[in-house]
């Protein structure tokens, strides 16, 4: 009789416990609820409706993005009536900038406006069509989801300003590559935190450079960043038991490097974003590895960078417009080549016709990382098939693939490196449209991509 009272004591005293437990939960929830309302209406002056949520919550990469009009985002959201809970987008079957930029802008567009309206209550990322994503397009992506994501978050601390989106995740993720590609980089490694391992995949986890955070870093920041990059894609070789020789080792150390200074260059915003993964590939019975790479910035383009009043190394500016004008004059402007792409090859240039090296740095650097990727693709019958490299700026994409390589050209007694895209090696003739041209969609800022090969000729 005893026991039977001591345990029906025991299961009152536990439920008594647990229900003082649950009413103080309930009340820090209410407390911490209230602290966010009051701290919300204060931040938010009191005028808790969604659009001053956007005007101050919104991150500000994200905020840059969509006040462009170039970027076009606000012109491409229809706001219809929603008659169901799950929104569902497709991926485009080649998710790429640079290979199928009209369908990859579409998309990156329709599934950031249909999340920032908040119409439904779950949005569902289809891949069941694609078949390869390539990192740039990625990047950009997961960035504007990165920031959505933290705009959510942010809305979520009160219920007052909740969001009506419960659930954003990807479905029918059946490739194999493509499952890896965004669970080792991507956005469900990123945001959600569901990082999976694979045997041949080697990530660099995102990495997210402040300029502003810390200036007294800054000046070493590019150099912290391409140092551990360089030592990733080592210490990813050391899995094979292979090793860098000392040339590749510079060469690589130049590509990246010069990459994160051109990216630092141009940027107007205080944002520079840079990934990439190692994986391991057998050729011929050998295994060697391709690195991944990209590093992105919004802001100006390179095209605007020059143009704008800001940019005061005027003796190049009046050989560009000089040079805009014998493009004029020989009737080369039309829909796939314009200024913008003219003056952002120009831009890679280490010196053009009278332009003197010491009043054009700039160039000196994009020639040298240009350069030592050809280097580590190799060059005419040397040159492997897989090792490429894109830049996207505004509306212009040039690509590197080893079709067209630099050249030296004289000039009286001084020699330059161009890099033209045509016969001629002339900045003055036209370039091949297949490697430099305008595209309809514009970049707002700049990405720099590259695939490279890590093969037999880079290896001790």
């Amino acid at each position: 009789m005893k026991n039977k009272q001591q345990i029906k004591y025991r299961i009152g005293l536990k439920r008594f416990l647990n229900d003082v437990k649950r009413k103080k939960k309930k009340k820090e929830k209410r407390k911490q609820e209230h602290q966010n309302y009051i701290k919300s209406k204060a931040e938010l002056k009191d005028d808790l409706s969604y659009q001053n949520q956007i005007d101050k919550w919104l991150p500000s990469n994200l905020t840059y993005i969509l006040g462009n009009d170039k970027a076009k985002f606000a012109s491409s959201f229809i706001n219809e009536k929603v008659f169901k809970d799950t929104y569902k987008i497709k991926v485009p079957k080649v998710f790429s900038l640079i290979e199928n930029e009209k369908e990859s802008f579409d998309f990156i567009r329709n599934l950031t406006m249909n999340i920032l309206f908040d119409k439904y209550k779950s949005i569902e990322i289809d891949y069941a069509d694609c078949e390869r994503i390539e990192l740039s397009a990625q990047i950009y992506s997961d960035m504007i989801l990165r920031d959505l994501d933290k705009f959510i978050k942010r809305r979520n601390q009160n219920r007052y300003t909740q969001s009506n989106i419960a659930n954003l995740t990807g479905i029918n993720i059946n490739n194999k590559n493509i499952q890896k590609l965004l669970f080792s980089v991507g956005s469900p490694a990123i945001i959600t935190k569901d990082f999976r391992k694979y045997s041949d995949i080697t990530p660099y986890k995102l990495c997210v450079h402040n300029k502003e955070f810390n200036k007294l870093e800054n000046a070493k920041r590019k150099e912290v960043d391409s140092t551990e990059m360089v030592d990733y894609v080592i210490n990813s070789l050391a899995t094979l038991d292979k090793k860098l020789t000392s040339d590749s080792i510079e060469d690589l150390s130049v590509v990246i490097g010069e990459i994160l200074i051109n990216a630092e260059e141009h940027s107007t915003t205080k944002y520079r974003y840079s990934t990439g993964y190692f994986q391991k590939h057998n050729i011929d019975g050998e295994d060697y590895g391709v690195f991944n790479l990209a590093i992105m910035n919004f802001g100006e383009t390179i095209y605007e960078k020059f143009k704008s009043p800001e940019c005061t190394n005027y003796k190049m500016k009046s050989r560009m417009a000089d040079l805009s004008n014998k493009y004029t004059k020989r009737s080369f402007w039309n829909k796939s080549f314009d200024e913008e792409t003219l003056w952002t090859l120009y831009s890679l240039q280490q010196g053009i016709t009278s332009v003197s090296i010491d009043s054009y740095k700039r160039g000196n650097g994009s020639i040298q990382f240009i350069e030592s990727f050809f280097n580590l693709k190799g060059t005419n019958e040397n040159a492997d098939d897989i090792s490429r490299m894109a830049i996207i700026s505004g509306n212009t994409n040039i690509i590197f693939d080893g079709s067209y390589n630099i050249q030296t050209k004289t000039k009286g007694k001084d020699k330059f490196k161009v890099m033209t895209f045509n016969d001629s090696n002339d900045i003055e003739d036209k370039p091949d449209y297949k490697y430099v041209k305008s595209v309809e969609n514009y970049f707002p800022g700049t990405i720099i991509s590259a695939r490279i090969l890590i093969n037999k000729d880079d290896i001790e």
